[in-house]
């Protein structure tokens, strides 16, 4: 088995489950026994100002928005790009924070780039390995500045051209196709 841990999911149209259309995911962590990964394009409403007051009872207006991870409840992760503050490194300058009083000075620094989720979705063991056989999932390396920027539909979109560049590319036997082929 590959571990799919610093990858990005990207759900295909074929994939039905509410919880998952149009999604990006970014893998955190992919083993034989399971499997964890954030939505990066979901936006609940909620801000780091709200849970400032409610979790750590400090007044904080930073209208820093907070996404929905997944389904599953979990603790809010922070990906960021400071190591200093880092519990696990997804990829080269990316890292996942989980530990409360690291979030708390994370939100005190307004760090950024940063992005702030709650929850995240999991599988069991062979349960992802599954749903990738059933053409449910695309897969690509993940970009730092993409899953920092976090989104709506609009990363989806992206991520998905660029799935089908990298196909036609490897249909017509190029290394690599340019982002706008018209241009050649």
């Amino acid at each position: 088995m590959t571990s799919l841990k610093g990858n990005f999911l990207i759900a295909s149209n074929s994939l039905a489950d509410p919880n998952f259309v149009r999604t990006v995911l970014l893998m955190v962590e992919h083993s034989e026994t399971g499997a964890a990964g954030v939505i990066l394009n979901r936006p609940t409403g909620a801000t780091i100002a709200e849970i400032s007051r409610k979790v750590f009872n400090e007044p904080d207006d930073w209208d820093k928005p907070i996404f929905l991870g997944g389904p599953v409840p979990g603790p809010l992760m922070v990906l960021h790009a400071v190591e200093e503050f880092s519990d696990q490194s997804v990829v080269e300058g990316l890292y996942t924070t989980i530990d409360p009083d690291k979030i708390q000075e994370l939100i005190q620094q307004r760090v950024e780039p940063s992005m702030f989720l709650a929850n995240y979705a999991g599988w069991g063991a062979g349960q992802l390995e599954l749903e990738l056989a059933q053409d449910s999932w695309r897969v690509i390396p993940a970009d730092r500045d993409l899953a920092l920027a976090g989104g709506d539909d609009s990363l989806w979109e992206t991520l998905m051209r660029r799935v089908s560049a990298n196909l036609l590319a490897g249909a017509l036997g190029l290394p690599d196709l340019p982002n706008d082929p018209s241009l050649n």
